[in-house]
């Protein structure tokens, strides 16, 4: 029996949720997969993108620019 607990992927890191989206592409790409498989593996990798999206948003807006003329310090912008 294992003592390790699974991670919800809302849980996980932006790393490890990469990680899984990079193993669902190399999956759908492997072929071999049942449709009903295929299928689930592409619902789980929207999943997975869109958690990703979620956490680097949030990292962006976290994301300060520093000025060294005037010292200060304003929010990133991307326009």
């Amino acid at each position: 029996m294992s003592d390790k607990k699974a991670v919800k992927p809302e849980d996980m890191g932006f790393e490890e949720l990469l990680g899984k989206l990079e193993e669902a592409a190399e999956k759908l790409k492997g072929g071999g997969l049942s449709l009903d498989e295929s299928i689930l593996v592409y619902d789980n990798s929207v999943m997975y993108y869109k958690l990703c999206r979620e956490k680097l948003d949030a990292a962006k807006q976290k994301i300060e620019i520093y000025r060294p003329d005037s010292g200060e310090t304003e929010a990133f912008d991307e326009h």
